[in-house]
């Protein structure tokens, strides 16, 4: 071996040990080996193809991974076509996040078919869905498309534009990229960006997703997310805490019962309608946090998700919503439920 073949897999090292071992994501290697986070990933393959990296399925460990009898109830109950929970009884709570996310990912692997068009959003927990991705072998062709408007913040990594760009890296396909801000305050100029050939053909593209990967954000968090600085105003906010905003999906926020709130961030918001979320064959929630558990329950009861990907803690949080919400009429529960509300 050369000396520059052994630089280039002592990088390959280096690079695969930051990532699988120390957990960082592709942007923090880029950034300490002064990489582009393009070349992060193409080493990371590298790795795997040069037997620097080896993968082990336990299919012991993978059989009690799940919570089975969880899932069975999510879907009997919520009516989901798919449900998949993560059974974090004695797993480290920093690490679910990301638990959950592998666990979506392989189920999104699993789903994959030739020609099929992925739908996106954004967020941390999409973000490592991304990150999970990787066909064990290619299938061709496939498309990704950014269903809702870009956005500029400081964690760029969590954005529509960077998780699309991310799959697209991950699955070997073509990407497709919407070039709007996610809000556009001026009705005229929202409107002529849309009438732009590209954006038009890309956004009427994404109304034709067969998988939609989506992540739910709770009325609590908008606060606290600098995705939405620079765009959500208190007043925005306000409004949307008095007509009685539980969550939002693709930046779109709902009630408890899933409808589409008429305000002024949903009017002038870029990203896919309900509509066309409801028709797609498959919306694939990732979703963790007792927090969002209302906003989950409420996107199920519009059908804006038909499979769910969580974990133990907020499934039984949902659950306990959902028996919450199911009350007793006339000595008889309003639901298949049996025995008296707690």
């Amino acid at each position: 071996m050369t000396e520059k073949e052994m630089k280039k897999m002592s990088l390959l090292a280096e690079v695969a040990c930051d990532y699988y071992e120390r957990g960082l994501d592709q942007n923090q290697i880029a950034e300490r080996l002064c990489l582009s986070r393009s070349r992060v990933s193409r080493l990371i393959k590298e790795a795997i193809d040069n037997n620097i990296v080896s993968f082990t399925v336990n299919y012991r460990y993978t059989e009690y991974a799940r919570h089975y009898e969880m899932e069975e109830r999510l879907c009997s109950r919520l009516g989901l076509k798919q449900a998949r929970v993560l059974n974090n009884r004695g797993r480290n709570p920093a690490f679910i996040q990301q638990d959950v996310a592998q666990l979506a990912a392989e189920y999104t692997i699993s789903r994959l078919k030739k020609n099929m068009v992925i739908g996106t959003s954004w967020g941390t927990t999409i973000r490592d869905v991304a990150n999970s991705l990787y066909l064990p072998t290619k299938i061709s062709p496939l498309s990704v498309v950014q269903l809702m408007g870009s956005v500029p913040c400081k964690t760029p990594y969590c954005t529509p534009q960077e998780i699309t760009a991310t799959i697209a890296d991950h699955l070997n396909c073509h990407a497709d990229f919407v070039n709007m801000p996610l809000f556009i305050e001026n009705d005229y100029v929202r409107q002529e960006m849309q009438e732009d050939t590209n954006n038009k053909k890309i956004l009427k593209k994404g109304m034709f997703s067969d998988i939609i990967l989506a992540g739910i954000t709770d009325i609590e968090s908008i606060t606290k997310k600098d995705l939405w600085l620079g765009y959500m105003t208190e007043d925005m906010l306000q409004e949307l805490l008095g007509k009685g905003a539980v969550g939002a999906i693709f930046a779109r926020f709902y009630n408890k019962e899933g409808k589409l709130i008429d305000c002024s961030w949903n009017r002038k918001c870029v990203s896919i309608s309900f509509e066309h979320i409801k028709e797609a064959p498959e919306v694939i929630a990732v979703a963790t946090s007792i927090k969002k558990a209302q906003a989950i329950l409420a996107a199920t009861k519009n059908g804006l998700i038909n499979t769910l990907i969580t974990d133990g803690s907020t499934a039984t949080a949902i659950l306990d919503n959902f028996n919450e919400n199911h009350l007793w009429f006339d000595g008889h529960r309003h639901s298949s439920l049996v025995g008296p509300p707690h």
